[in-house]
């Protein structure tokens, strides 16, 4: 399946239009199992979507930003956050123009969000600046072809170079059956990081 970037925000507002959600109301499973070892604070959400994710984190206590560059998707989580009874942050905002601002963040989350190898590369390079010590990363994302720096669908050792000076304290990549919506169903390929700054 092709990324957001790839395909546009027009493509992004025409899937989200629809009633149900495209990937499910449920949390990422690996994000259930990573966001607890991290400590509470304020988290951004990149390619957020329609909320399941960031909604999740809202729950556990975090203070949540959610971006992504379709509208339609936002006001979809607001939506499940205001049916959570949780209150989340919100930001329009193409990957290729977000800025991770310095020291800003206790927990950036990246699920599924395939930004063009670039953008991914500038963004994840910000990560050590823009993380409050002891902060943390949590990444999981589809591997297709050869792991290159130039590949939007790269593998867990070339994401784990992305994102230098983390350290990494899990880390995998396999062949794992996805249950997510109507969109990310079956066996898929993916990487999963959990990562850390230094206290």
């Amino acid at each position: 399946m092709s990324n957001k970037e790839m395909k546009g925000a027009a493509y992004w507002d025409d899937r989200f239009q629809a009633p149900a959600y495209a990937y499910g109301e449920a949390p990422n499973d690996f994000l259930q199992w990573a966001a607890p070892q991290v400590k509470l604070g304020k988290a951004v959400s990149l390619c957020e979507g329609e909320g399941r994710n960031a909604v999740f984190l809202a729950k556990m206590g975090f203070e949540v930003t959610a971006v992504d560059f379709s509208r339609v998707g936002l006001n979809k989580a607001k939506a499940l956050a205001d049916l959570h009874k949780v209150t989340l942050n919100y930001e329009v905002a193409d990957m290729k123009d977000f800025e991770l601002e310095n020291n800003a963040w206790d927990l950036v989350v990246s699920v599924f969000a395939q930004p063009d190898a670039d953008i991914r590369q500038r963004l994840y390079a910000r990560l050590g600046q823009s993380l409050k010590p002891g902060g943390a990363f949590i990444l999981e994302s589809k591997v297709n072809g050869e792991s290159t720096a130039a590949n939007r669908y790269p593998g867990v050792d070339t994401l784990i170079q992305d994102i230098q000076p983390l350290k990494v304290a899990f880390s995998k990549q396999g062949e794992r059956e996805l249950n997510e919506g109507s969109y990310h169903v079956g066996l898929h390929t993916t990487a999963q990081i959990l990562a850390f700054k230094n206290a």
